[in-house]
């Protein structure tokens, strides 16, 4: 599970990293995987009851959110008025 969760922001950064647009959009959606990874096992976690009703709910709401965003970062980013501006750092 903890490989999953840093998994999610390793593979932003690396998609960042890389310095295209193309690849931040594909970083982003493998760290959707690993969210979806997460959720999983926070799903056999509640079952087996090895954390509470609550704790599943808040881990729940993080987890919708973080999809949405991130989706919608991947539409935003995807428009082709917006291509000619994506930077990363370093570049000019």
């Amino acid at each position: 599970m903890k490989d999953a969760a840093r998994s999610a922001k390793q593979n932003i950064r690396e998609g960042y990293r890389r310095g295209s647009l193309g690849y931040m959009i594909n970083g982003i959606r493998i760290s959707q995987g690993s969210l979806e990874e997460l959720s999983g096992d926070m799903e056999d976690c509640a079952e087996d009851k090895l954390i509470t009703e609550n704790e599943y709910k808040k881990f729940e709401e993080l987890y919708q959110s973080a999809m949405y965003l991130s989706s919608r970062y991947i539409q935003t980013m995807s428009k082709a008025e917006n291509k000619e501006k994506w930077k990363t750092m370093g570049k000019e």
